[in-house]
Formats: C-alpha cells, structure tokens, sequence
C-alpha cells in the first residue's frame, strides 16, 4: 500500500472532466455548424466551471468574446491558455490581436514576435497576417525603419511564384498530417 498523503502523483491539468468535453464539443457545433453563439458560451461557461484549465474551452470561449467585442474578457481566456501552453502558436496570435485591439502597442508586439517564431513554417496563412499585424504595430510605435524593412522583404516574398508553389506545398502537407491519412 502506497503513502500518498504527502505527494500527489496526478497532475491535475491533464485531468479532464468528461462533461467538460461534451459540453465542448457541443459548443463547437453551435458555433460553427448551427451559428448560436450564446448557446455555445452557455456552455464552454459550464464546461470550464467544472474543469477551469480545459485549454479547448478556453480558446473557444476567448474567440467567441472576441468576436462580440469583449475584448478584456477574451484575453484573459486565452491567457489563461497560455498558461497551459506557452508554446502554441494559435494563443500566442490570439493574444497578439487582443493586445492590439487593446491598443496595447509593446505587449502586442511581444506575443506577436512569439507567434511569428512558430508560425512561419506551421501555417503560412497564420504567418502572413501576423506579419501584416506587426507591420501596424510598429507603424502604431512609430518605428517606421522597421515596419518598412518588414514590408518590403515581405512584398517581395509573397510576389515570388516560388514562394506561392512552395507555400501550397507546405499546406497540403500540413493538411496530410494532420488527417493522419497516408498515401499509398
């Protein structure tokens, strides 16, 4: 028989409560299939109730008080990610856009540099229009040098064919990837 009255050998964050995921996945049908946005934050409120770090949740919950304007609320969800994920590209450039919508020019700048570190060859898509929020954001700081420096090497890159080949290519692999399909 085990001791456990001085240590605990299960980590709470990975500990999900079912309904929590549920709920979640019930949230994101009536986001996204069924377009009932206060139905789906009734929910992914219930479902962080009951599991407060469940990082789909979180994120889900942080977009939908984006995209109603609660801009305060929604950052601190995805704050809240990031602390159970510092490392996904996705909350970092969530937290970029809230910062600058915020008009939080230097912190907006911060996560977005962090964000640009692991989207340039994740999702180029993502990649393009963080570079264009930095852009705005030293043009906001009136680092004007910087942001045309950025500008300039930026054009030139999505002007080259090359480029555009490669960047289709990048994407179907990470399509393929990510449908764990294999070709045969």
């Amino acid at each position: 028989m085990q001791n456990l009255s001085h240590t605990s050998y299960i980590n709470r964050l990975k500990v999900i409560n079912i309904k929590s995921e549920t709920l979640f996945r019930e949230a994101e049908d009536d986001f996204y299939y069924f377009n009932n946005v206060n139905s789906a934050l009734k929910k992914l409120k219930e479902a962080l109730k009951l599991t407060p770090y469940h990082k789909k949740s979180l994120i889900l919950a942080g977009d939908i008080y984006f995209i109603k304007g609660q801009l305060k609320k929604a950052l601190k969800l995805y704050i809240n990610a990031y602390k159970i994920n510092s490392d996904e590209t996705k909350i970092q450039a969530s937290i970029c856009n809230c910062y600058y919508a915020l008009k939080d020019y230097n912190n907006a700048l911060k996560y977005c540099n962090k964000a640009l570190k692991g989207s340039e060859y994740e999702n180029t898509l993502l990649y393009s229009q963080l570079t264009e929020i930095k852009i705005n954001i030293l043009i906001e700081l009136k680092q004007y040098n910087s942001a045309y420096k950025i500008f300039t090497s930026w054009q030139t890159a999505e002007k080259n064919t090359n480029f555009e080949f490669i960047k289709e290519k990048i994407e179907l692999q990470n399509k393929l990837k990510h449908s764990r399909l294999k070709i045969v």
